[in-house]
């Protein structure tokens, strides 16, 4: 994984950090309804097939064994697909 894609990661969990903050009452939510806001935040520059941008990324990270560098995801793998989370720590 290239020093962008690490920097890109990092720049995402903070996102997700301080929209916890600024939302105590949400615990959980789909990874993919957070792509108004990366959006908003300059990460992604649109929305493709409901949060394709965000689900590849998170699917390189797995493959690559660095999702840790995401404090606040979770994945609940099925047999056939994964759905990703980002939850309050």
């Amino acid at each position: 994984m290239d020093d962008k894609k690490i920097h890109l990661t990092g720049r995402i969990d903070q996102i997700v950090r301080d929209y916890f903050l600024a939302h105590p009452e949400v615990k959980s939510d789909l990874a993919k309804n957070f792509m108004p806001l990366f959006i908003e935040k300059g990460i992604f520059s649109k929305d493709v097939r409901a949060g394709k941008p965000i689900r590849d990324l998170l699917r390189e990270l797995d493959a690559e064994n660095q999702l840790e560098l995401l404090h606040h995801c979770a994945v609940v793998r099925n047999e056939i697909n994964r759905s990703w989370y980002f939850e309050r720590l």
